[in-house]
């Protein structure tokens, strides 16, 4: 089988509860998944890509 495979999740500096309302703790999250996504960006476009192949 020729299938392409893909594991695309930001690890993030800790473990943070579904439910988190603190500001600060989402700031964060949000920037090291953004970090993650430039570092990851060729991955992101080719997966994209299949994805939308007719």
């Amino acid at each position: 089988m020729n299938v392409p495979f893909f594991r695309l999740n930001s690890l993030l500096s800790e473990d943070v509860p579904m439910d988190c309302v603190v500001e600060q703790t989402i700031n964060r999250m949000v920037k090291e998944t953004k970090a993650y996504i430039g570092q990851n960006i060729a991955d992101i476009k080719t997966v994209a890509k299949l994805l939308t192949k007719k």
